[in-house]
């Protein structure tokens, strides 16, 4: 079966670095110069740029694809096209989905013109976070050429678009994410902002980010809702599904290698130690980190296991500064593998409660006694034989101290 993605979010990246590391062909499409720039190169996955209409995506299908649409949740014209494609061809189609958050303390809009509406109707600054695509819609809010500040990605091509359309250059902000907490507290301090327009762009996206933000300014928080309620697989489940469809092998590095895990010991005490979740994994975590002298800093939205919220929130890129590790266990894949993917780019050891691959450092079964640690992990293929190993471990090291 030949695969094909559609892609335009981060879910649809981690997909093709799971099928690159499984081995896997994909031809995978974006849409502009920045998903291919995002692209980096990975065996087996071959990337095409440029928008395609459905006669042209029909064109690249036959009856033996498996189209996998991951695009994002707003670009539903996008969808249409792929979904009529595979319907007129006889390909398979699958939804990747981005999942939706639940936005509290928010005004909800259907839609663009609404959004437009309901900014005439209330004066005031707003911070623009719904991209360049649609601007042009926001130069009919009365005086928008004062009262609005568009955030866009610093391309060539959005950057003449925001020229031709007349945006000021004192009101464009031109970054690319992710955008902290902080980051986005810092812009609507910066324009005097009282209003933040965006979408529901889920975890990845940054969406609760923004709604924090807004709250911990005063501003009011513009929410333009999906288009439509889609059905269809998260990350997790795709992965899942493909590696079963396809047949896929796991990567050496979660079969186990050759070479064995190298015991570590370090001191924790009063290093900042950060633990992003607050359920039964993360507490047992917690407990040993602390035991060991650390300055653990736990991140969760709700503290479910009582462990005590330094901050309660959901991630930013911010809580890894100055950290000496950090443990990803969060309920959400695409939150732990962002985790991991921030601390590798810093050059900080993670633990990835939900995935070893992403892992580089593992978290053992601690044994004590007589002022003696001893440490026990996996190889990867006996997780089942670690507890047992470690009683029999400590029983040693209680018979020590009689």
């Amino acid at each position: 079966m030949r695969l094909v993605i559609f892609s335009g979010t981060s879910e649809g990246h981690a997909l093709c670095c799971f099928l690159s590391a499984r081995g896997a062909r994909a031809d995978v499409y974006v849409a502009t110069e920045y998903g291919a720039a995002v692209m980096e190169p990975m065996n087996g996955i071959t990337v095409y740029e440029g928008r395609l209409d459905t006669a042209q995506i029909a064109a690249r299908l036959d009856a033996d694809t498996l189209l996998i649409d991951a695009t994002h949740p707003y670009a539903a014209a996008v969808t249409d096209n792929l979904r009529a494609a595979c319907a007129e061809i006889g390909a398979v189609y699958e939804r990747l989905l981005r999942p939706a958050q639940d936005g509290q303390n928010c005004v909800t809009v259907p839609d663009t013109a609404a959004a437009v509406a309901w900014l005439n109707a209330h004066p005031g600054r707003a911070l623009l976070t719904t991209g360049s695509k649609e601007l042009d819609a926001y130069t009919a809010v009365e005086n928008w050429r004062e009262r609005l500040y568009p955030r866009v990605l610093p391309s060539a091509s959005v950057l003449t678009k925001c020229e031709a359309l007349g945006v000021p250059g004192a009101h464009l902000i031109a970054m690319q994410g992710p955008f902290s907490h902080e980051i986005n507290v810092a812009l609507l301090r910066q324009t005097g902002a009282d209003i933040l327009v965006t979408k529901d762009t889920g975890a990845s996206g940054g969406f609760a980010e923004k709604l924090s933000a807004a709250q911990q300014v005063g501003a009011t928080a513009l929410v333009i809702a999906r288009p439509r309620k889609e059905t269809g697989r998260t990350l997790e489940e795709m992965q899942d599904h493909l590696a079963r469809t396809l047949g896929l092998a796991e990567p050496v590095q979660e079969r186990g290698q050759s070479l064995p895990r190298f015991p570590l010991f370090v001191s924790l005490a009063g290093r900042k130690c950060v633990v992003f979740g607050a359920g039964n994994i993360s507490a047992r975590r917690i407990g040993v980190l602390r035991r060991f002298g650390a300055a653990v800093t736990v991140i969760a939205p709700e503290d479910r296991a009582g462990v005590g919220l330094t901050y309660a929130r959901g991630y930013e890129k911010s809580d890894l500064a100055g950290a000496f590790l950090a443990v990803a266990a969060t309920d959400e894949r695409a939150v732990n593998q962002r985790i991991a993917q921030d601390c590798a780019a810093q050059g900080i050891p993670c633990s990835v409660a939900d995935c070893a691959a992403e892992s580089t450092f593992f978290f053992p079964a601690v044994c004590e006694g007589s002022g003696l640690t001893a440490g026990v992990v996996s190889d990867g293929t006996a997780h089942g034989r670690t507890a047992a190993a470690a009683r029999r471990i400590r029983a040693v090291l209680e018979d020590m101290d009689d």
